[in-house]
């Protein structure tokens, strides 16, 4: 057991945590941003903080007025549990976000055995970290529950989310297995009015977006061994190649920007 125990202290670390969110997001957005969480936040729709154990006052601040702005914020399991000191704060997590999600996590525990998931996001397992949430206003919602397992889990809230006018705050206490997190990545999108520009693209093309004046560019990269051909979702003005195609070819490592 303690040799378990060991495994998932190491399999909740920040960076574990951050990649379990970052790869489904990817795969339906093609461009995600890695900000600060003191940065500015109002160009975007959706904020995910993974794992923002450390919840400093201005990033707090900077996330509360980002979510009344009408910005969607998800936070992680283990968000808000220390402060700019790296001391445990005197607020349950997300401490200082608490109150305007409306709920905070009553306990947590690494896992040493699986305890199911069922809810928006469908069925699925934990089998890393589990924290117990309190929900403290009535229009926080459920969106996922634990299942029958060892009792004091049972039936609680795993995933919860509170509307604030135009935005919304959503925390994620439960270690998400793969499809379940996909299913996550999915509503989150859905959730901020987000679509997939070029959602079939293979996992070795990026896609950024630069935009301005009205005008908007893509640009494809190429970080794969071989050459990929394209099909474009509409037929667009190739900027460094001239003329308008409905299809292009990116070598390794080749980069398109379309207009």
């Amino acid at each position: 057991m303690g040799d378990q125990l060991a495994a998932t202290q190491q399999s909740i670390r920040p960076l574990n945590s951050l990649l379990s969110f970052y790869g489904p997001l990817r795969s339906l957005a093609r461009s995600v941003d890695v900000v600060s969480d003191t940065a500015p936040l109002g160009s975007y729709k959706l904020v995910v903080a993974p794992a923002l154990n450390v919840l400093t006052p201005a990033a707090a601040a900077n996330l509360e007025a980002y979510v009344r702005g009408g910005g969607h914020l998800v936070l992680g399991q283990r968000s808000g549990m220390k402060d700019e000191d790296n001391s445990l704060s005197p607020q349950r997590q997300p401490g200082p976000l608490a109150d305007l999600l409306g709920a905070r996590v009553e306990q947590w525990y690494a896992l040493d055995t699986t305890v199911p998931l069922e809810g928006t996001w469908g069925n699925g397992q934990d089998k890393i970290w589990a924290e117990q949430i309190g929900i403290k206003l009535p229009e926080t919602q459920v969106l996922m529950r634990y299942g029958k397992s060892n009792g004091w889990l049972d039936g609680q809230p795993a995933a919860v989310t509170r509307k604030v006018g135009k935005g919304s705050i959503t925390y994620i206490g439960a270690a998400l297995d793969e499809a379940t997190m996909k299913a996550a990545a999915q509503w989150m999108m859905a959730e901020a009015g987000l679509q997939a520009i070029m959602p079939d693209l293979p996992s070795d093309i990026d896609v950024s977006i630069r935009s301005g004046e009205g005008k908007r560019v893509l640009i494809l990269t190429n970080y794969g061994a071989e050459p990929r051909t394209i099909t474009l979702p509409q037929a667009m003005v190739d900027v460094l190649a001239g003329g308008t195609v409905s299809t292009v070819t990116l070598d390794q490592y080749g980069v398109a920007v379309l207009r």
